[in-house]
């Protein structure tokens, strides 16, 4: 269902947004085994390249 858009935030990633991201990969990738990205790997990700983890919500 789509819905009206009232704000939208473009951001760097953070750990912070961990919990988020999370759920939002579990509605996403529900049947595909595997494809839930850690709160390691993102932590990775944001120290190798802070400039390429953007998140809109």
């Amino acid at each position: 269902m789509i819905h009206d858009i009232e704000n939208i935030e473009l951001k760097y990633l953070t750990i912070s947004d961990y919990k988020e991201l999370e759920s939002t990969m579990q509605d996403s990738y529900s049947g595909m085994p595997g494809s839930i990205w850690s709160e390691e790997h993102i932590t990775t990700l944001i120290k190798l390249f802070p400039e390429g983890q953007v998140v809109i919500k």
